[in-house]
């Protein structure tokens, strides 16, 4: 099976790094650490205006209608850049649940603002105690008349600050998972923001009485669903994983070829060369799954096995060679100033975004038998 990439294909890839070299360099990276996403917003736009957000998305509903491999090489070149994964909750799970469970109406007012960068929709549907793959969630949604009132409390909401909208996962009266889209000013949403250890910025957000109108439902949404879309979004972070990875190695090459020791440079020292080695293994095997993973999405639709295990592998990836390329830059790899820090510090919440590897490991070992 050939994945090497068409002439189209090495094109986005192309337009894409050129465009995050010129509108993403890592002061912007560090600007939003200290102001908040706010301020990623302007170049966020500009993702949109290029046609990136959209690219999985169909043309009838404002996208680029490209393939799940051209979406991964977007994330790579998105990770290489560390670009703050706001379209992967607003557009690969936000807007593959709205193609895949929403009305006619939903797709027609909320995928062409989304995939524009015009508007940001975030999924809130992580509980506390919650077994990620299973149904059993505690927000209940509870109809009343012409509306339902939410009531519970969601946690590691991403990219809250700069959403209009929620899309709340909770239980309705008949047991089922069901998926409603909430304004994120509605009387009732309080929230608490966490600052994590990459700087960015999660919300806690409990819902007391939220009432929305009975079209806020997606009206296919059911858990199964839910589960497909967050499958396709752990091969898009996979991808962002890869990226980032492999950018770390290459600054931790390029290091070790100028740090003298010794009267020689450090990437001569046999100890380091087989750090530096096994983690390019890593990534290498991630990628090699990793678009084996979108060529299966795109041709079968549904792999919930081979996106646990692309998910797992490029993770595991990342947070290797980001500790590889910090020991290779010694002490420096740890100060603000140097960019690896950057890498060091967001590998671990790749690894844990959307799912983490505990549950990855799940599904892989019963599919396996």
């Amino acid at each position: 099976m050939d994945f090497t990439l068409s002439q189209q294909q090495k094109m986005i890839r192309n337009a894409v790094r050129d465009f995050f070299k010129k509108e993403f360099p890592s002061s912007r990276l560090r600007q939003i650490e200290a102001k908040g996403l706010s301020d990623f917003l302007p170049v966020y736009r500009q993702m949109g205006d290029q046609g990136f957000l959209g690219i999985a998305i169909p043309e009838e509903h404002g996208g680029s209608g490209g393939t799940w491999v051209d979406l991964a090489i977007f994330n790579e070149e998105a990770g290489r850049a560390l670009v703050p994964s706001v379209h992967v909750s607003a557009v690969t799970l936000v807007g593959q649940a709205l193609l895949s469970m929403g009305s006619q109406a939903q797709k027609a007012e909320l995928l062409p603002p989304l995939t524009s960068g015009q508007t940001v929709i975030t999924p809130a549907y992580f509980e506390e105690g919650h077994e990620p793959r299973t149904p059993e969630l505690r927000t209940v949604a509870i109809a009343q008349d012409d509306r339902f009132v939410l009531r519970g409390e969601k946690r590691f909401v991403e990219a809250f600050e700069v959403a209009s909208t929620l899309l709340v996962a909770a239980t309705d009266e008949t047991g089922s998972a069901r998926l409603f889209l909430v304004p994120r000013v509605s009387p009732g949403i309080r929230h608490r923001e966490w600052l994590l250890q990459s700087l960015d910025r999660v919300a806690d957000v409990a819902l007391d009485g939220v009432a929305v109108p009975r079209e806020a439902v997606l009206p296919a949404s059911n858990w199964d669903a839910w589960l497909d879309v967050v499958d396709g979004a752990k091969i898009a972070l996979a991808a962002y994983a890869v990226g980032a990875a492999e950018a770390a190695l290459d600054m931790a090459v390029a290091y070790s070829k100028i740090r003298v020791q010794f009267d020689r440079p450090i990437g001569s020292f046999q100890a380091l060369q087989h750090k530096l080695a096994d983690a390019a293994m890593q990534v290498e095997q991630a990628r090699t799954l990793l678009y084996y993973a979108a060529w299966l999405r795109q041709e079968r639709g549904s792999c919930p096995r081979e996106a646990a295990m692309v998910k797992l592998l490029a993770g595991n990836a990342f947070r290797q060679a980001a500790y590889a390329a910090t020991l290779t830059h010694g002490g420096y790899g740890f100060m603000e100033e140097q960019d690896i820090q950057l890498y060091f510090r967001r590998a671990k919440l790749v690894e844990h975004q959307v799912e983490g590897p505990g549950v990855q490991t799940e599904i892989i070992i019963p599919a396996a038998g």
